[in-house]
């Protein structure tokens, strides 16, 4: 909470992030109702009560209350202009108000920001993490819980009522998931679209090629790259490019995407088997630690990158996650299993960059790496 807070006043703070992930919650924890103004873009009236005629329109409605929430706010119309003109007039008050928005999707925040140059600060929501759920319960209720989280992932609706997850998930996924995205930028055929989803659930963990993609889908490949672009600026999945510091024989075009949550990938594919019935749990844990490691740099602002590694040769060798900051090299391979002492991908990476930090990682090191 401390980190949606950083900002203001007296500029707008910006939660957005995929629906359902508790981005009112959140602000309803924060602000609570009593003491700020709430205003729903999904009603009429909120469009009325913020369409502005004169300065002190503006003023009078910071006036009201010491926060100002506009909830949906890019269903608003002209909210970046309505942003920009209560920014400006909240400078120019003795105590100013917080202001906050939330959005479904970056694709509306952007013209958001783009009309209130300077007065957006912009702060991602994803779905639950282990901290969170640790925090709130304990890291053994976390650790006993843990391959359920794998295959249902940590949408709040689906932690808060475990058996009602998979229909929760599987509505969502038909619903909501590809509505902002579709709303924004309609696409002509809509099957390929969905198909071209599919194809990256099912692929989660594995090096993808847009031309292959494409062949398959039956699409271009910039209309594939576009696509994907949109999903994840949506915040649907991320794309994790391939590490390399000008080793020739490394892969430099290659690409892995991952799902911000694996209870939404698993619905994509309709598949919720318990992990140790799954042929793709070392793809589950590869997706759940990558959007792990997303949210707590996230959450710090630490300005990390994260990668994969693959170098090609007879003897091609992987390493799943690295991150980089300040030129400092910590790499992960994950494993599903302590029999797996070592890593031939780990070794390989060792010997080319001996500076950097490599570990091989289990799914009971969570509390170890996340608390």
């Amino acid at each position: 909470m401390p980190e949606v807070a950083r900002g203001t006043p007296s500029k707008a703070v910006a939660v957005f992030g995929p629906r359902r992930v508790g981005k009112t919650t959140l602000l309803e924890e924060l602000v609570g109702t009593a003491n700020a103004r709430w205003y729903i873009g999904d009603t009429p009236e909120a469009a009325r009560s913020l369409r502005f005629q004169t300065a002190g329109d503006v003023r009078n409605a910071l006036l009201q209350a010491p926060t100002l929430v506009i909830d949906e706010a890019h269903k608003i119309p002209d909210i970046g202009n309505i942003v920009k003109m209560l920014v400006d007039a909240n400078e120019r008050l003795e105590k100013p108000d917080r202001i906050f928005l939330t959005s479904s999707s970056p694709l509306y925040l952007a013209s958001i920001k783009e009309s209130a140059l300077g007065r957006v600060v912009s702060r991602r929501m994803w779905p639950l993490s282990l901290k969170e759920i640790a925090e709130h319960a304990s890291w053994g209720y976390v650790n006993g819980r843990l391959d359920q989280f794998l295959v249902s992932g940590m949408m709040p609706n689906v932690f808060t009522d475990p058996e009602g997850g998979r229909a929760f998930l599987e509505d969502y996924c038909d619903g909501l998931l590809l509505r902002d995205l579709l709303e924004q930028t309609p696409v002509r055929r809509l099957d390929k679209f969905r198909m071209l989803v599919q194809l990256l659930a099912y692929s989660v963990g594995s090096e993808v090629s847009y031309d292959g993609l494409a062949r398959e889908c039956g699409l271009t490949r910039p209309t594939v790259e576009a696509y994907i672009g949109k999903l994840e600026q949506s915040s649907i999945v991320r794309v994790c490019p391939s590490f390399s510091k000008n080793l020739a024989s490394e892969l430099k075009k290659g690409k892995k995407i991952y799902f911000f949550d694996n209870g939404i990938r698993n619905a994509l594919i309709h598949n919720f088997a318990p992990l140790a019935e799954r042929e793709d749990a070392g793809a589950l844990w590869e997706n759940f630690f990558f959007m792990e490691r997303v949210k707590m740099h996230d959450i710090q602002r630490d300005f990390t990158q994260i990668y994969f590694w693959r170098n090609t040769g007879h003897n091609p060798a992987e390493v799943d996650l690295v991150e980089v900051r300040d030129q400092k090299i910590h790499a992960f391979e994950c494993k599903l299993s302590d029999k797996t002492q070592h890593s031939r991908g780990v070794a390989k990476f060792q010997e080319l960059y001996p500076d950097s930090a490599v570990e091989i990682v289990l799914p009971g090191d969570c509390q170890r790496i996340f608390s």
